[in-house]
Parts: C-alpha cells; structure tokens; sequence
C-alpha cells in the first residue's frame, strides 16, 4: 500500500511539473497538436520559430507605428528625404493614384510642412488618405523587398535613441485599446482613400504558448519582416507579456547611408519570404545541432518559405487571416502537420 501511495504522489507531481497548454479559443485540433509537442519529451532542447505582425501579434507593428506618426503628425525633419527614402525610382507614375513617388511625396512633405504650421482638418484629412493610398501603391508598384525597406525609412531624420522613444509610445498606445478596429480614412474631394487597421493585441492564447513552450524546454524565436529595433520592444520588454532575450529576435537591419538615408544591411540575411529560411539556418539551426524548427507558426504568403522547409517540422501554425495563395493552400491541408487559427475579433 505504501509503494502504491509513493507511486501516486510521484505522479502527481510529475504531472503538476508538466507545462499545459490553456485551451482558450485554440480550435480543437489546433489545440491538441500543439499541447501533444508540448508534453512529448523528445522535443525538449528543440525550438520553434514564429512570425511578429498578425501571428505572435494581432496587426502588424511597423504600420501600427506609421499610423501612430500620422495621427500625431510625429515625423522627423528631413525634407530632402521625406516619404521617399527606400524607392529606387521614383518618376513612375503609379497605378490608382495618377501621380508619380516624387510628386506623392513631395505633396505629402508640403502639407505635413503646412500642418504643423497650421492645422487644418481638410488639409488633415487629405494628408492620411494621400498617405495610405500612396502606401498601398508602393506596395502594388514595387517589390515586396522595397516596401520593407521604404515602410521604416520614413522615420529617417530621427536619433536612435529617439526613434525607441517613438517606437515604445506606439506599442504601449495600441496594445492599451484592448481591441482592434478597421477604419476608412478618405480625402474632402474623394479623390484618395485607404484602410488601416488600428489597435494590437497579444492574445492570452499566444502568451500562453510561448510560456508553455519555454517551460517545456522547447526555446521560442522570433523571425519577422518588420524593422528588428521595432520588433525587440515589443517581444523583450516583460511589460508587454513575452520577455524574450534579444537575441532570440530577427528582423530586419539597416545601416546609414551617407546621404542620410537608410538601405538594406547587405552582411545579414533579411527574413522576408525566403530570408527568413535563411535566417533561421545561418543563426538558429547551428544553436540547435543543425536541426530544424519543431514548430513554425506564419499567417501570409511571406512565411510560406519557412512553413515549408523543415522536414523536422512537426506542427506548421497557421494564423487563418483569410488570406489567399499559398498560405490559404497550407491552411486547408488539414493533413496531421499544418493546424490553422482564427481569432475572432470585435
């Protein structure tokens, strides 16, 4: 009887020392696949990798920032340089919007000019529409590796040690909404239009699993295509509920110019798309015996690259934001490897 006593005592405690995924709104297949890595021993000294903008955070921060700047006309002075640093060419005309980067620019320079001058709400009004619609077209016009580069550069002209400032301001104004919210943002004359997203939320479900994860000895990363500066202050300050060592974060790395603009860190694999495979090889994998990731978690196209890399991957984490192509193909396998998750929001 004694031995039996001692049996289950041991146990419990065992169990009570297991790390448990809560269920929250995981959907139930999802759910299970992801406490089943958890509790299986043999991932332990593995690790997953995870995607920032709409997978470890609901809204992407890079343009949660840039709204932040707009609503509270927080740009920096460089006028030389405004709204246009990162384009490669810009006397193009862009398609939707009948103007070319440089006339886009340039408007929005001189009205931003004007308004801190000034407030107007017309000239407001105009200025956000003018901002976004151009945002959207640098987006259809350019590759995806531009846009990455011209999203952050409009913040050239700011001090480092001001641009963490800005960047914390933002975080903290957003993720204390509570919520998330799209809102149309159109000129007086109707002429330009575009949609934002407000708000940024860290989900119970997704603090839960980076906990849970680490507890189990499976060691979290963070691999993103958002500005690496940006992304380590929402990822490392245990205020904001993950409290991840920096160097368990990518993103995206730049260097000065001499003509005061940013460009691309040429010695470091930038984790967009397939950069991110190679990201997670050159600095990752070697910490972990060459091995690959046991989990993968993406939400769009971009993190196809990595979902799709690793025959060690055991469970590919879809973030289900009704997206289509590739990512919406990996989302419908529904074949014991790839799970997917909505989040439904108010």
């Amino acid at each position: 009887m004694k031995k039996i006593l001692v049996f289950i005592v041991t146990a419990l405690a065992l169990c009570a020392c297991q790390p448990s995924l809560e269920q929250n709104r995981w959907e139930s297949d999802t759910y299970h696949a992801l406490s089943a890595l958890i509790a299986d021993p043999q991932n332990k000294g593995s690790y997953a990798v995870f995607d920032c903008d709409y997978t470890t955070v609901v809204n992407d921060i890079s343009h949660s920032l840039i709204t932040y700047m707009i609503e509270n006309l927080r740009f920096a002075t460089a006028p030389e340089h405004m709204f246009l640093a990162g384009l490669p060419e810009v006397d193009v005309p862009l398609e939707g919007i009948g103007m070319t980067a440089r006339e886009m620019g340039e408007t929005l320079a001189r009205e931003y000019a004007e308004l801190k001058t000034e407030w107007k709400d017309s000239l407001y009004q105009d200025f956000r529409a003018r901002f976004v619609a151009f945002q959207d077209a640098i987006g259809d016009y350019y590759d995806y590796g531009t846009l990455c580069l011209w999203e952050p550069s409009i913040a050239v002209g700011f001090s480092p040690e001001e641009l963490q400032a800005l960047g914390r301001e933002s975080l903290s104004y957003w993720l204390s909404q509570g919520r998330s919210w799209l809102e149309e943002w159109k000129s007086p004359d109707g002429r330009f239009s575009g949609t934002v997203r407000k708000g940024l939320i860290l989900t119970t479900e997704m603090k839960d699993l980076y906990r849970k994860l680490a507890q189990a000895g499976i060691t979290p990363y963070v691999c993103s295509a958002s500005p690496e500066w940006l992304v380590e202050l929402l990822c490392c300050d245990k205020a904001f509920g993950l409290g991840l060592p920096a160097e368990r974060v990518y993103g995206l790395r730049f260097i000065d110019r001499e003509d005061g603009t940013w460009g691309y860190d040429e010695t470091y694999p930038q984790p967009y798309k397939e950069g991110k495979v190679a990201c997670i090889n050159k600095f990752i994998a070697p910490l972990h015996g060459q091995r690959g990731p046991v989990l993968v978690a993406g939400d769009s196209n971009g993190d196809v690259a990595m979902l799709t890399a690793y025959p060690e991957m055991k469970v590919g984490l879809i973030i289900d934001w009704n997206r289509t192509g590739e990512i919406a193909a990996l989302a419908a396998r529904h074949d014991g490897r790839y799970f997917s998750q909505k989040f439904e929001l108010n």
